[in-house]
C-alpha cells in the first residue's frame, strides 16, 4: 500500500527521529572512550583495566542485540524501544556517579544492553517507514546519524572534559536520553508492514492509526499475513540460513578494525603527547570521514551499485588503518589521517547496513538485524581486551594495528559471491 506511494510528512519525521536516536546512541557508545584517558590519570588504572570497562559496554550491546531485539518483532518496535530508552537513561546517569572500575563496568554493561536493542530497532524502522524508492537512502541516513552522534560527542566531550571533567559527559548523555524517550513516546508508531505481518489482538487499530498519520484511507480489515512462527526461526528457514551466517561473519570481523579505532584511538593519540581533550578531538574526525561517506551513499543510494562499493570501501579502509598507525605526533596529519581513514572504514559499514536491510524480510527484520549485530558485536569485544593486553605486554602500535586491520580484508572475500537483494524488498 505504502510501498510505491510518496512518503508523507509523518514518515519523513519518523525517519528523522530514528536518525536522532542513532545519533544519541553514537554519542553514548563512544562517550566512555573519550573519558578513558582522563580515567587513566584520575584513578590510576592500567590500560588493561580500561579495556575491560570498554568491553563491558560492547558485551552489553551484543547481549541486547542478540537476546532482546527479537522482542521488537514479537511485541512491537515502539514498546521495546521505550523500555530500552528507560534502561539506557538510568544506566548513563549511574555511570556519571560511579566510584570505581566495577561500578563503571556494570553501568556500561546495562547501557550497552539498551543500546544494542535500540540500534537493531532504528535501522529496521528506517527501512519500514520508507517507501521502496527511498529505503536505501533512509537506512544510509540513519546509519550515518550514528557517526554524527559520535562526532558531536567528540567535540562536546573535548569541551566538557576541559571545563567540567569526565562525569559531565555522562550527565549530558542521560539528559539526551530523557529527550529521546519523550519524542518516541509522543510521535512514533509501529510501521504498517510489521503490524500486518504480526497483527496481534489490536492489529487493525494500530494499522489504521499509522495510515491516518500518513494521510491514507483506513482499513475495514487487515489483509491476510502468510508469516508465522518465531522470528528467529525465519532467519534460518529456506535459503535465509546461509545469508544470515555470512552477514553475521562479516559483521563480526568488521567490528574488529572498527572498534579498535573507536576504543583505542583517543588513548593512542594521547600517548603521542597530546592532552585528553586533544585526543578526543582527533578521534572525532574519524566520524567526520564516516559521516561524509554515509551522506554520499545516502545521496546516491538510488544509483549506486551497493555491493562493489562495499567491497572497495572495506579493503581500502583496512589498509588505511595501518598507515594511520605510522603517523607522527602532528595534530594536522593526525586529523587528516583520521578523516580519510574514517571515510573508507566507516563508509564500508554504512554500505553493509544497506545490504543487511535488503536481505531480511519485515516479519524478522529486527530479529535478523539484532542477530547479526548481537553475534557480530562479540567481535567488537576483542579490540579493547586484546589490544589492551598486547600494549601492556609491550607490543608496538604497528604490531597491534596490523592484527586488528586484517579482518577487513577477510570480509571482502566473504562478500565476494554474496547475492544482494534489490532495494524493493518489503
Amino acid at each position: 500500500m505504502l510501498r510505491d506511494a510518496p512518503m508523507s510528512r509523518f514518515q519523513v519525521f519518523a525517519v528523522a527521529i530514528c536518525g536522532l536516536l542513532a545519533a544519541v546512541d553514537g554519542f553514548d557508545v563512544v562517550a566512555i572512550t573519550f573519558a578513558a584517558p582522563a580515567l587513566l590519570r584520575e584513578w590510576g588504572v592500567t590500560k588493561a583495566d580500561t579495556g575491560y570497562v570498554l568491553a563491558a559496554g560492547l558485551l552489553g550491546m551484543a547481549a541486547g542485540s542478540l537476546v532482546l531485539s527479537p522482542l521488537a518483532d514479537s511485541f512491537g518496535r515502539r514498546r521495546v524501544l521505550l523500555a530500552s530508552l528507560v534502561v539506557i537513561t538510568a544506566a548513563t546517569f549511574w555511570t556519571a556517579f560511579s566510584k570505581g572500575i566495577v561500578d563503571l563496568a556494570i553501568s556500561r554493561l546495562l547501557t550497552g544492553m539498551g543500546l544494542g536493542v535500540v540500534i537493531s530497532i532504528v535501522y529496521s524502522l528506517a527501512a519500514e517507514y520508507s517507501n521502496a524508492r527511498r529505503r536505501d537512502t533512509a537506512v544510509s541516513f540513519v546509519v550515518t546519524s550514528f557517526g554524527i552522534g559520535a562526532i558531536s560527542g567528540g567535540f562536546l566531550s573535548a569541551w566538557l572534559l576541559q571545563a567540567f571533567g569526565w562525569r559531565a559527559i555522562f550527565l549530558c548523555g542521560g539528559g539526551l536520553g530523557i529527550v529521546m524517550l519523550l519524542l518516541v513516546w509522543r510521535f512514533l508508531l509501529d510501521p504498517l508492514a510489521l503490524v500486518i505481518a504480526r497483527p496481534g489482538r489490536d492489529g487493525l487499530e494500530r494499522a489504521n492509526a499509522y495510515l491516518s498519520r500518513c494521510g491514507h484511507a483506513i482499513l475495514s480489515a487487515l489483509p491476510p499475513s502468510e508469516q508465522a512462527g518465531a522470528p528467529i526461526a525465519a532467519l534460518f528457514r529456506g535459503g535465509m540460513g546461509k545469508s544470515t551466517l555470512i552477514l553475521t561473519a562479516v559483521y563480526f570481523l568488521y567490528m574488529i578494525p572498527q572498534f579498535y579505532l573507536q576504543t583505542w584511538a583517543p588513548t593512542l593519540v594521547a600517548d603521542l603527547g597530546f592532552s585528553p581533550s586533544r585526543a578526543a578531538l582527533v578521534s572525532a574526525f574519524f566520524s567526520v570521514g564516516g559521516v561524509t561517506a554515509g551522506m554520499s551513499i545516502a545521496a546516491g543510494a538510488q544509483w549506486i551499485s551497493i555491493k562493489p562499493l562495499t567491497l572497495a570501501l572495506m579493503v581500502v579502509g583496512g589498509v588505511l588503518i595501518l598507515l594511520f598507525s605510522l603517523l607522527p605526533a602532528s595534530l594536522g596529519l593526525l586529523i587528516a589521517g583520521a578523516i580519510v581513514t574514517g571515510f573508507f572504514l566507516q563508509g564500508g559499514m554504512v554500505a553493509f547496513y544497506v545490504i543487511m536491510q535488503r536481505t531480511f524480510p519485515v516479519h524478522a527484520r529486527a530479529s535478523g538485524t539484532g542477530f547479526v549485530i548481537g553475534v557480530g558485536r562479540l567481535g567488537s569485544i576483542l579490540p579493547p581486551v586484546v589490544a589492551g593486553l598486547m600494549f601492556t605486554a609491550g607490543a608496538s602500535r604497528m604490531e597491534v594495528t596490523a592484527l586488528m586491520a586484517a579482518p577487513a580484508i577477510i570480509c571482502v572475500a566473504l562478500l565476494w559471491r554474496f547475492r544482494v537483494a534489490p532495494p524493493t524488498l518489503t
